[in-house]
């Protein structure tokens, strides 16, 4: 899946949802888990967040939750 605007490019790779933010090239690997099974829940919360909100919205709530090196 690849999301675009002006703002943010989000696509899936690997179970990792990849954000960049378009201005400074900045790229941010996201990937959340669900507690109780330990499956892998982004993909779900990401879309859900997108309709709820827009993608700019989405990814930059999303962008703090990017893994450190």
């Amino acid at each position: 899946m690849f999301m675009e605007s002006d703002n943010h490019t989000a696509e899936f790779y690997s179970g990792w949802l990849i954000i960049t933010d378009n201005a400074t090239r900045q790229t941010y690997p996201v990937q959340m888990h669900d507690t109780v099974t330990g499956r892998n829940i982004t993909r779900k919360q990401f879309n859900d967040a997108v309709k709820g909100y827009g993608l700019d919205r989405a990814c930059q709530t999303f962008r703090k939750l990017y893994a450190t090196k």
